[in-house]
């Protein structure tokens, strides 16, 4: 979401890229206390939040402070967060590989609302829900699965609000 390389935020964070890539990784152990802490500090000086799992959630990332930035902006991170291509988004949507690129990019003179819509609905169904930016918060992403690997949805966000 900040736009930097992975190498640019592991120097931010004085951890290695390396330790960076395990921190991403779903998959992983117990993080490094240590690195977390010291990633976590990185991303909030640059007005990121991570967003702690919960028995209900799962964890995330939003901007601090509104940006104005809408939630059709955060589809790319929503994809990145279950590690999808523009081909597997584009095979769980129905919408095509060059859409999804366009609306990724923000070069759409107009916004196709019935595919970002399928968009944002197909990622909800793989697990990732895209939070809407409100008048104390920034638009971010987040995992539905808390803790226990269960469907435990937020209770009252659709996907389709």
């Amino acid at each position: 979401m900040l736009g930097l390389k992975q190498s640019e935020l592991a120097s931010k964070a004085s951890i290695t890229r390396s330790v960076l890539l395990g921190l991403e990784r779903p998959s992983r152990k117990l993080p490094d206390n240590s690195a977390l802490f010291h990633l976590r500090a990185a991303i909030d000086a640059e007005g990121l939040s991570l967003l702690d799992a919960t028995e209900n959630v799962g964890e995330g990332v939003r901007w601090k402070e509104p940006s104005g930035k809408l939630w059709v902006d955060c589809l790319r991170h929503g994809r990145a967060m279950l590690g999808y291509s523009l081909d597997d988004l584009a095979e769980k949507s129905g919408v095509g590989r060059y859409v999804i690129a366009r609306v990724e990019s923000g070069k759409l003179r107009r916004t196709p609302e019935q595919s970002v819509r399928r968009l944002r609905d197909a990622l909800f169904e793989q697990g990732v829900i895209i939070l809407n930016e409100d008048e104390h918060v920034g638009a971010g992403v987040r995992l539905r699965f808390g803790f226990g690997n269960k469907d435990l949805s937020v209770p009252g966000v659709r996907p389709s609000e």
